[in-house]
């Protein structure tokens, strides 16, 4: 049996294969250029192209779609015509996943993003994610029905073998002087230049911090090859001079202290994350309504600090992102949805932090989804809560098995409230402000202005809600004597993005909002221009005097004289503390 196999196949070989052969793998090589081009019209990479980009993206997809064939070959045992039909199907499904995932998250997906499937349960999630299908999406269904056409004629001899013979020796000339060109130009023509097919090692590092680039320019069996320590999670090895840039740079306190302790006495801490929340909403009258009438009149408060120039700094993982800078004060990754990394790791997480110093007794945090959305319970200990309320902690009879509202958030925050410890640490989370908008909470507020866009007058209405649902829980925090007793903070996970709002890139600014309410700040002599979310976390530990080796990353907000504190080299670190498991492996910050 085995050696029949072994006759069929080189059989194909020395006929030099029927040309409809080369015609079938092409149609996936075709649907592997469709997805670069259109991530290519659509993501913002992180660097212009040079001019032998496409070679080198033209070569990859050869390279993935000549790999999914072989691999055809394994799983079919040698069966030639069903390995191309699984060499289609792997490139055609890892095509248009891609281009979905690029038009809600605008990258590539990266290499750990299937342990994240369980998320695509989620309505939002799942809802967020159909608004991205596009009419040119049709190429990929075109070039199923050619393929099933040629598929079925396979055994037709309309094809002549000494044509097939010509293709086959074609394809195989023009993949090797490609792939030669490539090394070529990776040893001669730029010697920094890190996607040469030999030099593996320099991949990586670029990968890291260019994960779009490399990935247009390598493919994805290159990718694997490279970034296989992504799969397996292990903990990234430091040298001496890596750990002393780390150390070098968390201990210059400088611009991490600077005007602190701005909070006396023991207070509750309240901090909320706001849903896609742009700060372009405040003050903002449309049909001359206000938008979020609530929030502007907290913005006019004296004793309120309000930035609204606050720079996103998120990658992949979105939302969970954002919580990560939040409550760890480090960046998240570039090349990889950092909970996949950072969940069975260390970090310094604010809460924890804060209980150490006695300045709170317990933690909680409040989620609208289920515990294990974008690995919330993991995460959550990760940071030092003590307590986790999610959607299952509501009566399901209010909202069935779908994530809760901003209404049942708050409601089910205050009643957690009351059950807490003083001073404690509260994290909530909000999710009516979450695409799609292609509509809105029904809530008796409508707009009319037909000047803006559809998707954006939802979006807006959607704020004015989740502002109705702020004002309640405040006053909710007021009833049970809360309020006066602490600092709320109030910001965004994220933007909202052009692209979902049907807008074009530079239409509404994605500068996020930052309240600190009862934080003791002198508007006058602190710094409300552009920042980071990076440097929240920062600015917290030194409203609060909490002088821990480890003081984030950020730069502290009470500097009346910041500077950015946002680069590559701070990308950089946090990319070696997160995967070097830093904080347990080597401690020397804690």
């Amino acid at each position: 049996m085995l050696m029949e196999k072994i006759r069929r196949i080189t059989g194909y070989c020395r006929r030099g294969l029927n040309g409809r052969f080369l015609v079938l793998l092409l149609l996936s090589v075709g649907c592997l250029l469709f997805m670069h081009g259109q991530l290519a019209m659509t993501v913002e990479f992180e660097y212009p192209f040079k001019p032998d980009a496409i070679v080198s993206n033209v070569f990859s997809c050869l390279v993935d779609a000549t790999f999914f064939f072989l691999l055809g070959m394994l799983l079919t045992w040698g069966r030639v015509k069903k390995s191309l039909l699984v060499a289609f199907v792997l490139s055609a499904v890892l095509a248009f996943c891609n281009v979905l995932y690029s038009r809600f998250f605008g990258h590539y997906l990266p290499n750990l993003a299937i342990l994240q499937l369980g998320n695509l349960t989620d309505g939002e999630v799942m809802g967020s994610t159909l608004t991205g299908l596009r009419l040119a999406d049709g190429c990929f269904v075109l070039l199923a029905v050619v393929f099933g056409w040629l598929y079925r004629r396979w055994d037709s001899r309309s094809v002549q073998d000494r044509f097939g013979r010509t293709l086959a020796t074609l394809w195989g000339v023009a993949l090797t002087a490609v792939g030669a060109f490539i090394v070529v130009l990776g040893l001669t023509h730029d010697p920094s230049f890190e996607t040469s097919v030999i030099r593996f090692s320099p991949i990586r590092v670029q990968y890291t911090q260019a994960p779009n680039n490399m990935l247009f320019r390598s493919g994805f069996v290159r990718r694997a090859l490279v970034c296989y320590e992504d799969f397996l999670q292990r903990d990234l090895a430091l040298d001496e001079q890596q750990l002393a840039e780390i150390a070098q740079e968390y201990t210059d306190y400088r611009e991490r202290t600077v005007g602190g302790p701005t909070v006396d006495g023991p207070k509750n801490v309240i901090f909320i994350i706001v849903e896609s929340y742009l700060a372009a909403t405040s003050d903002l009258t449309v049909d001359g309504k206000e938008i979020t009438p609530f929030l502007n009149r907290l913005k006019r408060d004296s004793t309120v600090y309000y930035n609204g120039h606050v720079r996103p700094n998120i990658n992949i993982g979105e939302s969970s992102d954002g919580q990560f800078i939040y409550m760890a004060g480090l960046m998240p990754l570039k090349s990889e949805i950092t909970v996949n990394i950072v969940k069975d790791k260390t970090v310094c997480g604010l809460p924890a932090l804060m209980k150490e110093q006695g300045r709170i007794k317990a933690s909680q945090i409040v989620v609208p989804t289920s515990p294990t959305f974008w690995e919330q319970d993991k995460m959550n200990g990760l940071f030092g809560f003590d307590t986790m309320y999610s959607k299952f902690d509501c009566d399901k009879a209010l909202h069935g098995n779908e994530d809760l509202n901003d209404e049942q958030i708050f409601t089910l925050a205050a009643r957690a409230d009351g059950k807490v410890e003083q001073p404690f640490f509260s994290l909530i989370l909000t999710m009516s402000m979450h695409n799609p908008y292609t509509k809105c909470v029904e809530h008796g507020f409508q707009l009319a202005d037909e000047t803006l866009t559809a998707e954006y007058r939802n979006y807006l209405t959607d704020c004015h809600y989740t502002d109705q649902q702020l004002e309640r829980y405040f006053g909710e925090l007021k009833r049970q004597g809360l309020y006066d007793n602490s600092v709320i903070v109030i910001t965004a996970d994220h933007d909202a993005h052009p692209v979902h709002l049907n807008m074009e890139e530079g239409q509404v600014s994605d500068e996020l909002p930052l309240y600190i309410v009862h934080g003791g700040i002198d508007k006058d002599s602190v710094w409300t221009g552009p920042c980071n979310q990076l440097d929240v976390y920062t600015t917290l530990l030194d409203m609060f005097g909490i002088t821990t080796p480890w003081r984030g990353l950020g730069h502290s907000l009470l500097n009346a004289h910041y500077t950015n504190s946002v680069s590559e080299k701070t990308q950089t670190l946090s990319e070696w503390i997160v995967r070097s498991n830093y904080f347990s492996r080597y401690r020397s910050a804690r």
